[in-house]
């Protein structure tokens, strides 16, 4: 059975619905993961329909012979008419309960889904997220050749080579340009007070002794994600918080074979900020990685999204409001043979 059969029959196994339905977006506003995830491909403005035995991919006449190259399922061209592309998805679909993933559709389309369309739309968001968390072997070397391309990167970057925030993000996102990727999300450069935020824009603002540097690539649409901080003087206050991060880092990594759940992270996580005498976490401290820079499994004290083939990226942090933050950032995967970091 290949990949994509294989991703197929784990989306319906038990499933209450009978078939799903995938939009991607116009290339402009960026793919929707989830239909490359079930398709294979990532053709503009088409749609994925899947039922348990097999699955259908209607592209546009100007995609079609793109989406025939790539796709994962026969293609068929989408009527050019509002009411034939309708009628079409509506056949396809069949006369059950319709899943679909809601963060990668507009309500205007969900709207004429459903009432043009007349589709039973279900919301299998769940679903979905914990079919991609779990990882094959293709995905995590994928995820690694991201990694190991955003290290690199960050192994030899000397911040003050730049003179501002903005100068040292623009060089972050023309080294990955470089390395023939992209950047998995808007890379957080924040000096002095600004790093107390963790999702601080780059600025203008002139590099002090201490810089953070959160930073990802996408490589074969896979996604990194790794923070490191640089300091300009040894001994600083800064620099001692983030020791205290890496080391709770290390901590986790080598008890994350122990946990079962995102909710057993958080709670590690938690005691070792407290064992290490660093202020409560004002984020998770992680997320699932994947097509997405944040994605299943959450990492929250009440989740039970399991853990199980999962691709991780662990962020112990330390702000302190109107002084300065830090965090250590990196990524492990979980194989037949265990965790590993990447």
């Amino acid at each position: 059975m290949d990949e994509f059969s294989c991703r197929r029959r784990a989306l319906f196994s038990g499933a209450p619905f009978s078939a799903a339905i995938f939009h991607n977006w116009d290339a402009a506003n960026g793919h929707a993961a989830s239909f490359a995830y079930f398709s294979g491909c990532g053709v503009d403005g088409a749609y994925l329909v899947l039922r348990k035995g097999g699955g259908v991919v209607f592209a546009n006449e100007m995609n079609l012979r793109q989406a025939r190259e790539g796709c994962a399922y026969p293609v068929k061209m989408l009527a050019h008419r509002r009411e034939g592309a309708v009628k079409q998805l509506r056949k396809a679909c069949g006369g059950g309960k319709v899943a679909f993933a809601p963060h990668e559709m507009s309500a205007a389309r969900f709207l004429a889904l459903r009432r043009k369309a007349g589709l039973r739309l279900f919301d299998a968001s769940e679903r979905i997220g914990n079919v991609r968390a779990r990882k094959s072997e293709s995905e995590v070397r994928k995820i690694s050749a991201a990694a190991r391309i955003a290290k690199k990167i960050l192994s030899g970057l000397r911040p003050w080579d730049f003179a501002t925030e903005a100068q040292l993000s623009a060089h972050l996102k023309a080294r990955a340009l470089a390395e023939g990727c992209e950047v998995s999300f808007e890379p957080i450069v924040a000096t002095g007070k600004n790093s107390a935020k963790p999702h601080s824009e780059p600025s203008a603002t002139r590099l002090g002794d201490f810089v953070l540097v959160d930073f990802g690539v996408k490589k074969w649409g896979y996604c990194s994600d790794f923070t490191r901080c640089y300091f300009r003087r040894r001994g600083m206050r800064e620099e001692k918080a983030y020791l205290k991060c890496k080391s709770i880092y290390n901590e986790l990594m080598d008890c994350l074979p122990e946990c079962r759940e995102g909710k057993d992270v958080a709670r590690l996580a938690e005691k070792l900020m407290k064992r290490h005498d660093m202020p409560p976490l004002i984020h998770a401290i992680g997320h699932g990685i994947g097509m997405e820079v944040h994605e299943y499994p959450h990492l929250g004290a009440k989740s039970r999204d399991p853990l199980s083939g999962a691709a991780l990226a662990i962020e112990p942090a330390a702000y302190y409001a109107g002084k300065f933050g830090v965090r250590y950032e990196g990524m492990a995967v979980r194989s037949k043979k265990g965790w590993k970091e990447i």
